[in-house]
């Protein structure tokens, strides 16, 4: 009897442990039922980042790749960090066209430096890459191919109406793995818009920023330039024309092969985001997809002027613009291309104060140049001399930019009141 009371305990006390490691035994989180492809692809970057998390893991247990997973968490967490920081920027344009015919639609001022086809000078390139020259038109800047076929980008001078071999600019030279292209230098000679396929990027292509570092004769770490310019997709071609006020670059984010989106902005003077806890979190994604441009026009007014600016310079052909003496825009429906186009004599003389006042500037920013790349290769004892003048320059400039921007509006008032 006490064999079988003593059996019936040993079975039950068997029963009892296997029942408890039943329990303790954790069970496997289910994914969650979302494509992480399609998640990024929404900007729901964060529900991406949470499902490649788990994936990775529960595929590392059972002993299977997750190299692809990996790339894409990477992705989402970059994703993640720029969509907070997306950029307050009011986009006035946007054209789908084909990639072979965007540098027709990019119309910058003459001031500002031009844009060509890369294929011109390179009869090889079968790309639409472009090269960016110089206002002077002594400097060409494109990219180049490497021995590992990775694009650098390099520079051509004008030397005796003679073309320099390329050679890299200085900074660059490091970066093994990335293709860079499609460089834009604003005015001051110091700040270069590019595009590159880097760790950085988002995806594809993005747009980057740098300055050239006088001191040292190089440029500096660039920076990503974050959301809505770059996405997921490739973005590229980023150009400032700073006598228009008017911004461009090229996505090809939700478009067919071979077409792309030419999105046209208004610069920011200061880079501004949006605050996600007072829009929320789905309408932020929304401008930083560009999803609607209307949605991003904070100030309709400076919309209309921006875009009566641009409709002028599409308006204008290359014939026309060789006619004009300057492009001066009253409101949507007048611009004014000759002093004589103005029929208030106040206005006129406001007129020729504004061209002369944008003649000095223009004058200024060449001297700055010269003085900054002068200070760059004299001795510390000559900089001394030359850091002054520098600043002189630089404060006057800030101060003449401020005076022309009020002139412009009282010219307006004047002519049409």
């Amino acid at each position: 009897m006490n064999r079988i009371l003593l059996t019936f305990i040993m079975i039950a006390c068997c029963l009892a442990t296997s029942a408890q490691r039943k329990r303790v035994k954790p069970k496997e989180q289910p994914l969650p039922d979302i494509n992480p492809i399609e998640a990024i692809h929404e900007y729901k970057f964060a529900d991406a980042e949470n499902y490649l998390v788990l994936a990775i893991e529960q595929f590392k247990k059972k002993q299977q790749p997750t190299v692809q997973e990996e790339e894409l968490l990477e992705i989402a967490r970059k994703g993640r960090i720029k969509l907070q920081a997306t950029e307050q920027v009011m986009i006035i344009d946007s054209l789908v066209l084909p990639k072979a015919e965007v540098l027709n639609a990019i119309n910058i001022s003459s001031e500002c430096g031009s844009i060509h086809p890369l294929n011109t000078i390179d009869k090889e390139d079968k790309s639409y890459s472009s090269y960016f020259q110089n206002q002077l038109g002594d400097k060409r800047m494109y990219a180049q191919p490497n021995k590992q076929g990775k694009l650098r980008l390099v520079e051509s001078l004008l030397i005796a109406n003679e073309w320099s071999a390329p050679t890299l600019l200085k900074g660059f030279e490091e970066e093994d793995n990335d293709n860079l292209n499609f460089p834009f230098m604003l005015t001051d000679g110091i700040t270069m818009y590019f595009a590159a396929e880097n760790a950085e990027s988002l995806g594809g292509y993005d747009i980057f920023m740098t300055r050239y570092d006088a001191d040292n004769q190089q440029f500096l770490v660039p920076d990503n330039i974050g959301m809505p310019f770059n996405s997921p997709a490739n973005d590229y071609l980023f150009a400032i024309d700073e006598f228009n006020n008017l911004g461009y670059f090229v996505s090809d984010r939700n478009q067919p092969v071979d077409s792309v989106c030419l999105y046209t902005f208004i610069p920011n003077e200061k880079r501004s985001i949006y605050n996600i806890d007072q829009i929320g979190e789905e309408k932020l994604r929304n401008l930083a997809k560009i999803n609607s441009i209307k949605d991003t026009w904070s100030n309709p007014a400076a919309v209309k002027e921006a875009q009566a600016r641009l409709e002028a310079t599409r308006n204008a052909t290359e014939g026309e613009q060789k006619k004009h003496d300057f492009i001066f825009i009253l409101n949507d429906q007048r611009t004014c291309y000759t002093l004589s186009d103005f029929k208030k004599p106040e206005a006129k003389n406001k007129v020729q104060w504004w061209l002369e006042t944008k003649k000095d500037l223009q004058m200024r920013k060449e001297e700055l140049n010269r003085l900054r790349a002068q200070y760059a290769t004299v001795a510390d004892n000559q900089k001394v001399q030359i850091a002054p003048q520098i600043r002189l320059n630089e404060e006057r400039m800030e101060q003449m930019e401020q005076d022309l921007h009020k002139q412009e509006k009282e010219i307006r008032r004047l002519e049409l009141e």
